[in-house]
């Protein structure tokens, strides 16, 4: 019988952060022509993916994980009535060829 083993850093890497709402600081930023909903979570700013309501928890949960799974940060906020699916606003500079 073997057994596989997961580190803790790696199972962590794989699951976006969910974290309750009233622990985000909401802002309004405007990128490609329109006002976008943005927030700031430590030291990082996101802007608005996706929301989904309250029922819909599972599939905000695979989103965010699809996305993190592509190299997008990934964060999740939650609240009694949604969960809303943040991605990273930082971009690494593109490397002159």
């Amino acid at each position: 019988m073997s057994v596989l083993t997961i580190s803790s850093t790696t199972a962590l890497e794989s699951a976006p952060r969910m974290i309750p709402e009233q622990q985000i600081t909401l802002f309004k930023f405007y990128m490609d022509q329109s006002m976008q909903d943005g927030v700031t979570y430590g030291k990082e700013l996101y802007q608005l993916a996706r929301q989904f309501v309250a029922s819909d928890r599972l599939e905000a949960y695979r989103y965010g994980c699809e996305l993190l799974g592509q190299g997008v940060p990934t964060l999740i906020s939650v609240s009694k009535q949604r969960y809303i699916v943040w991605t990273g606003l930082r971009r690494p500079l593109a490397v002159p060829q």
